[in-house]
């Protein structure tokens, strides 16, 4: 058993993996909040990373492979550094042309400890003239308090904001995530973005325990005309109410498609008592996330997109743990409704499709008329 120990060390065995499954976050100015690159960064945390992929709270995801698990809990063991002593060899980040930078005007306050209501800046893109997003980036000035933030389009004639709700036309153009960096959409693919249009920069701010403040910026790059126009579309349910001590809570919503389309991504969004989701595309299962944490919400990009035909539906179903059981729960004795807080609960999917580039995304909500 002893030799089994000696024979595992940091530079040799743990590094490799971190540097596979774990630096995208744990460096230096990403969402972390420690470092893990180094031996002498990471030996604090040794029980800590054995507890955190056994128990599959991470990587986001879990499930880390077997072999390497075991390789964490014999160095949690007895951590020692080994040889050759090197440099970590981060994740290469995508980067973009930032052919349209924009940024909050002021830095906004986050304070040492309160909840933070949700935020809504609104950048005005000063375009003149309709642009093909082929990527884009959703940069925190301040990782630490940024829990997620959305960019909205918001046209001359949207309601949002203006005493009305969102439309369909209100585009989510891209999301920031914590591990999430460039979007950056394949050839024949694009996101439109019309003359004149605004973006609506939500943020979700959470407090550290000291106060601190971020200005995040969003950064574009334009494409050509594509072949398919990707638009995001939103399948929730706003109704719903989740009973006091509820185990295993079932709340689902669903959407009939009223046009042809190819499904491309999907983003779970669920809060401190979600469980798990399932998305289902017609008859096939494009994400299913059995143990959910609210630290998760990453965009999964399907291998092989899944084409729909008008009236087949995407179905959403999901679970809530408002139980005592649950380590993250609030208040387990309330009952629970939608809402914007962490408190609170959500049930909604982001669900990518791409359409043809020269229609309206309202085809993909209205009957067709013959």
């Amino acid at each position: 058993m002893l030799a089994a120990l000696l024979a595992v060390s940091f530079y040799a065995d743990v590094l490799p993996i971190l540097e596979r499954r774990c630096l995208g976050c744990h460096q230096v100015g990403e969402a972390a909040p420690m470092a893990l690159g180094s031996f002498s960064e990471a030996r604090p945390f040794a029980k800590a990373m054995r507890d955190a992929v056994v128990s599959e709270s991470m990587p986001p995801g879990g499930g880390m492979p077997a072999a390497e698990v075991a390789i964490l809990r014999q160095w949690s063991a007895r951590p020692v550094a080994g040889s050759p002593v090197r440099v970590a060899v981060l994740p290469v980040r995508p980067v973009l042309r930032g052919d349209l930078t924009l940024r909050m005007a002021e830095p906004f306050r986050v304070p040492a400890e309160a909840t933070v209501a949700y935020q809504h800046f609104v950048l005005p893109t000063g375009q003149e003239q309709g642009r093909w997003i082929q990527a884009i980036e959703i940069r925190p000035g301040n990782r630490r308090v940024v829990h997620h933030a959305v960019a909205f389009v918001r046209t001359a004639r949207s309601e949002f904001l203006r005493g009305g709700k969102l439309s369909v036309e209100d585009e989510v153009l891209g999301t920031y995530l914590p591990g999430e960096g460039v979007v950056r959409l394949p050839e024949g693919l694009a996101k439109w973005l019309p003359a004149g249009a605004e973006i609506v920069l939500q943020m979700h701010y959470t407090s550290t325990g000291q106060a601190e403040s971020d200005q995040t910026e969003i950064r574009l790059e334009y494409g050509v005309r594509p072949r398919e126009r990707v638009y995001t579309m939103s399948v929730a349910q706003w109704d719903f109410a989740i009973p006091p001590f509820a185990k295993a809570y079932p709340v689902e919503a669903e959407f009939t498609v009223r046009t042809g389309v190819r499904v491309l991504a999907v983003t779970p969004h669920l809060h401190l008592r979600g469980r798990s989701m399932r998305v289902t595309a017609g008859e096939q299962v494009v994400l299913d996330v059995p143990r959910y944490r609210f630290d998760w919400q990453l965009r999964r990009v399907l291998t092989k997109p899944v084409t729909l035909a008008s009236g087949e539906t995407i179905r959403v179903e999901a679970t809530f743990d408002n139980s005592r059981n649950n380590p993250r729960n609030p208040d387990p004795s309330a009952t629970v409704r939608w809402g914007e807080q962490s408190g609170q609960e959500m049930m909604v999917a982001f669900v990518d499709v791409a359409i043809p580039a020269g229609w309206p995304p309202t085809e993909i909500y209205r009957p067709k008329r013959f």
